[in-house]
């Protein structure tokens, strides 16, 4: 079950600010927002190479991931595959 999402991604990043926008509209999951550029260390040890990324938490075991500007459908694709589960 999805328990809570990390979204990495910076204030300059068009890409980032349309995920934004989008991860604004799920109420039901905690979702926590990092900038890059302040948590340089914290990307570098998730392995962040590109943005924006979102991952996927199951208590504190990352589940899955997803890179770029994704829809709505694409994260509650997610959502639904691992609630299922």
């Amino acid at each position: 079950m999805i328990t809570h999402i990390e979204k990495y991604g910076a204030e300059w990043c068009g890409p980032c600010r349309v995920v934004d926008a989008t991860l604004d509209q799920i109420t039901d999951i905690d979702v926590i927002r990092y900038d890059v550029d302040e948590y340089e260390d914290l990307a570098a040890e998730k392995k962040i190479r590109s943005i924006p990324v979102l991952i996927f938490y199951d208590g504190d075991n990352e589940v899955d991931r997803l890179v770029g500007a994704v829809s709505l459908e694409t994260i509650n694709k997610v959502i639904e595959k691992w609630n299922q589960q």
